[in-house]
């Protein structure tokens, strides 16, 4: 520890249109490497090592800078509303996936996102920063964070915080410089560039400066605030946050140690000892959970035999019992130094401090906004939804310690078949079966009903390849298929059935190969666009055409037989006011003639106006009563009863119910887990048990459909049982038990498939892979 250099990792630019921070870090790197006379960048370069990552994000860079020259004139214009201020959809916050990176550091679903981790994982950083940028009315922010922490963040983290925070303001008040600290970003979402690393034991911090958004912007305060200036307080910060590193390396490495050890102690001490995950019904989805935490550090051992566990609570029935895990089960004991982290990924519930939802909720009565920044729900096993336990005692067994992820290996089972080939459809890798199925035009029938052949089930959906009909290498191009997608396929000389239905049957039917459009640009939101096009392409193999919904009348739709609706930002208006009433009338025709319309959260409310009415439903006001959107007609208001003098006395005036909006939406749901029943007789429930886990990030609450309308293919649980994991308003809790998820509506020889969420949300709800793709692979062949 004498000669131990400290290290401090400073990341520029993950939202590529705040591009400050890109140049700051280049003027950081030139000045500690150039400089020669400065003792404060020699001091730095003898005590620490300064890793600068200084454009995390080219593609959204290039973006937005591109926007930028575009749209400037001869010279620079510092108004706010000028265009060069003001991008085009889609902004260049994004990749090119549209993803927010600094919300994919446990996800890890795109690359950029996971060369970096595996690059923090090769030193262990003592100081991680993330410098961004945020309005241009603003000043400067940097830690201590905002309310709530995570609770597995330690009180030495929140020390060191406001030691770098102090350091930061003596610079900052030397050179006149305003700031904050202490408001709007917070530090419990574990997915943040600064969050992520603060659980491995780096003090992670958020840096934010008011941005230029182009060279120069007039603010609110009548100052003008020029690029260089934004691009000098980054700098300034980042040579305050190497100095404070460099200068207290002995104390920083000393607490590294000590964090890292002491979460071993933790993991010894608290309640759960471990958590334990059987393959289950879905093993390859299972194994990609446990690669996700080997790829962030966290230990993993495999069972080699089988073992029980006398204390082992599920997450559902939250039962406290033995059980007994067969061979192949992965076991994570918290007994290591990456205790805080596996914790935080894999408890069912991190719950915010009490004082700070008692506030949110003081706030709510005032209809405040609420200062919660993120989702509250995200425990690894419920996006999953795959089998996890907690056990109170540690297992005893013989155990394995992954040293590499967990590899996927299909097989066809039985040969070569005379007649067919089988997958059941329970698993995401069938799903990427069928996919290249598709692609490779291999005819593909699924079984409507369960059936048993020689002595195995295959549940609903359960995919039938005949040989007949389809190319003479279908045995090669199987294998194939199976070695890629880890799916076990199962060869058949007979259709002769124990139970259930034949392969002659009408209940078996044969899959259209979908030709899948999704709509781009406004009003869709550009997150819920790139999180769908990437599961679709990057996940499951599958091509989507993206559609200009500003050309849409140009569009020739028959060449599809499925439309993507993604959700949209309601701000810019919905989809009706960009494709116009010629573009709705299409989109219904087109349906009615066989196409498969699948809709998310806004644009799902869009079907029930009554201009497009396409789904019979509405979303409700607070208190369940039907909502009207702005450009439907009021309804007609009913002429006054007469009073009569039986009638009671009017009630006191109360001036606390008094104020309250006549009409509201419910107060919305900052990201929480929740859970659905699922009506598993229909085709778009396929490959599911009774339920399923979803992320509710909205105040959508549908009214379900009546049956003569069509079906409720999922609905929220009671509200005892509706809430899994993260937080929900007791009112939304209440009023949304029981109401749909997930609705399907038939038009004509089509159907509307209608989301009351985005089930791609972050991609990283792997669970509901399958219920979405169900409407994209099953549904032209319905």
């Amino acid at each position: 520890m004498q000669t131990l250099p400290s290290v401090c990792w400073l990341a520029y630019g993950v939202h590529g249109n705040e591009i400050s921070s890109s140049d700051a870090g280049l003027l950081a790197a030139y000045h500690l490497v150039a400089s020669q006379k400065d003792s404060l960048a020699e001091m730095v370069l003898k005590n620490s090592v300064v890793i600068i990552d200084p454009l995390q994000n080219p593609d959204g860079r290039d973006r937005f800078v591109h926007y930028f020259r575009q749209t400037r004139g001869r010279w620079p214009d510092p108004d706010q509303q000028a265009a060069e201020h003001n991008e085009d959809w889609p902004g260049g916050r994004t990749n090119h996936y549209l993803f927010d990176m600094n919300r994919d550091w446990f996800a890890l679903t795109q690359p950029e996102t996971q060369g970096r981790v595996k690059a923090n994982l090769e030193w262990y950083p003592q100081v991680f920063v993330d410098l961004h940028e945020m309005g241009s009315n603003s000043t400067y922010y940097f830690a201590p964070p905002a309310d709530p922490l995570n609770p597995e963040l330690t009180s030495s983290q929140v020390k060191w915080l406001e030691r770098f925070g102090r350091n930061n303001a003596q610079w900052f008040d030397r050179m006149r410089f305003d700031y904050f600290t202490r408001e709007v970003f917070d530090s419990f979402y574990p997915g943040y560039g600064e969050g992520w690393p603060m659980f491995h034991g780096s003090i992670g911090m958020t840096y934010e400066q008011a941005s230029s958004r182009g060279l120069v912007v007039k603010r609110e305060d009548k100052t003008t605030m020029h690029y260089r200036d934004a691009v000098q307080r980054h700098f300034i910060s980042s040579l305050s946050t190497a100095e404070t590193a460099a200068r207290h390396r002995q104390d920083l490495l000393r607490y590294f140690y000590k964090y890292r050890q002491s979460a071993i102690e933790e993991g010894t001490r608290e309640t759960t000892k471990e958590y334990i995950l059987p393959p289950g019904s879905d093993p390859n989805r299972t194994k990609k959970l446990v690669t996700l935490l080997v790829n962030q550090g966290v230990e993993v051992k495999r069972a080699e035999n089988s073992f029980s566990n006398s204390k082992a609570r599920d997450y559902y029935e939250d039962k406290l019992r033995s059980r007994t895990f067969p061979a192949g089960t992965y076991l994570v004991s918290l007994a290591q130094p990456a205790k805080r982290l596996a914790k935080t990924l894999l408890a069912k519930h991190q719950p915010m401090d009490r004082e700070f939802v008692q506030e949110q909720r003081r706030r709510y009565k005032k209809r405040l906004r609420d200062e919660i920044y993120d989702v509250t729900g995200w425990s690894l096993p419920l996006l999953f939804n795959v089998e996890v336990y907690a056990a109170e005692t540690s297992s005893s067994g013989r155990f394995t310690v992954l040293e590499e992820p967990p590899s996927i290996k299909g097989e066809i089972q039985g040969g070569k078949a005379q007649l067919a080939y089988l997958i059941p459809w329970e698993t995401n890798s069938a799903a990427r079966a069928l996919g290249q199925l598709f692609r490779q035009d291999i005819r593909v029938f699924s079984s409507e009903k369960a059936m048993t052949l020689d002595g195995r089930k295959f549940p609903r959906g359960s995919l039938i390849v005949k040989v007949k009909n389809n190319p003479e290498d279908l045995y090669q191009k199987l294998q194939t298929i199976a070695a890629e997608t880890g799916v076990h396929i199962y060869a058949t000389n007979t259709s002769w059935v124990e139970e259930g239905v034949n392969f002659g049957s009408r209940n078996v039917r044969f899959l259209k190969k979908p030709n899948v459009a999704m709509a781009y640009q406004l009003p869709t939101h550009p997150y819920s666009v790139g999180w769908t096009r990437y599961l679709l392409e990057q996940e499951y193999g599958y091509p989507v055409t993206i559609i200009n919904t500003r050309q849409f009348s140009r569009f020739d739709l028959s060449k599809y037989n499925v439309l993507i609706l993604p959700n949209s930002l309601s701000f810019f208006g919905n989809y009706g006011e960009i494709i116009g009433e010629s573009g709705v009338k299409k989109i219904k025709t087109w349906v009615e003639h066989g196409g498969t319309l699948i809709t998310f959260a806004e644009a799902t409310r869009w079907l029930t106006n009554e201009k497009v009415e396409l789904l019979a439903t509405s979303r409700e006001l607070k208190g369940g009563k039907p909502e009207k959107q702005p450009d439907e007609k009021p309804e007609e208001e009913k002429p006054e009863e007469s009073k009569t003098e039986a009638q009671k006395p009017a009630e006191p005036f109360d001036p606390k119910t008094a104020i309250l909006p006549e009409e509201e939406l419910p107060p919305s749901t900052p990201g929480a887990l929740m859970r659905v029943s699922l009506d598993t007789e229909f085709w778009l429930a396929f490959g599911y048990d009774d339920d399923a886990n979803v992320l509710v990030a909205s105040r959508n609450i549908f009214t379900p459909l009546k049956l003569d309308k069509g079906r409720n293919i999922a609905a929220y649980m009671d509200e005892d049982k509706v809430l899994l994991s993260g937080f929900t308003w007791e009112e939304s809790r209440k009023q949304i038990a029981n109401k749909a998820y997930l609705m399907y509506q038939p038009h004509g020889r089509g159907h509307v498939v209608a989301f009351a969420e985005d089930p791609n949300f972050r991609a990283f709800c792997d669970g509901l892979n399958v219920l979405f793709l169900n409407a994209v692979f099953l549904g032209p062949g319905h």
